[in-house]
C-alpha cells in the first residue's frame, strides 16, 4: 500500500510540471487568445487571468511537491525539509519556465512571473503543512479517543 501512495505522490508533481510546460509552449497569439477567452468568461482582465493561471498552477505544484517530500521523510511534524524544498523547487521551475518562454515565438519572460510563482509555491506549501498538521492531530485525537473507550 505504501508503494502505491509513493507513486501517487510523484504523479501529481509530474502532472503539474508537464501541464505548465505545455501552457508555456503555446505561441504568443494562441496563449493570448486562450487567456482572453478565459478572462471574458469570468469577467476579468486578460493580465489578471494570466497571473491567476501562474498562481493556481504553481500553488498546486507547491502543494504536490510538499506531498511528495512528506512521503520521502517520516517526520511526525513539518520540518525544514518539508518547508524549504518545495518552495525552492517551485522557484527553480518558475525560472526554467520563464527561460522556456523566451524560446517561444511571441512570448517573453518576466521577473514578476517568477515572483508570483514564488508566492504561489509558498502558499501551496503552507496549505499542505496546515492540512498535514490538522490531519495528524485529528488522527492522534481519534486514536486516543478509541484507546480511552477500550480501556473504560
Amino acid at each position: 500500500m505504501k508503494t502505491i501512495r509513493r507513486y501517487w505522490r510523484i504523479i501529481f508533481p509530474i502532472f503539474f510540471i508537464v501541464l505548465i510546460w505545455i501552457f508555456s509552449g503555446v505561441n504568443g497569439q494562441n496563449s493570448n487568445n486562450q487567456s482572453s477567452n478565459f478572462a471574458s468568461a469570468f469577467g476579468m482582465t486578460n493580465a489578471f487571468a494570466r497571473k491567476l493561471a501562474h498562481f493556481v498552477l504553481f500553488g498546486a505544484l507547491g502543494y504536490s511537491i510538499s506531498s511528495f517530500v512528506k512521503g520521502l521523510h517520516t517526520a511526525e511534524y513539518p520540518n525544514i525539509t518539508l518547508t524549504i524544498y518545495p518552495i525552492v523547487l517551485c522557484v527553480a521551475y518558475g525560472a526554467i519556465d520563464e527561460v522556456h518562454q523566451l524560446t517561444i515565438v511571441g512570448r517573453n519572460a518576466t521577473i514578476g512571473d517568477v515572483s508570483i510563482d514564488l508566492l504561489a509555491g509558498i502558499i501551496g506549501t503552507l496549505i499542505y503543512i496546515i492540512i498535514f498538521c490538522f490531519w495528524r492531530r485529528w488522527r492522534i485525537y481519534r486514536q486516543l479517543k478509541r484507546t480511552q473507550v477500550i480501556t473504560q
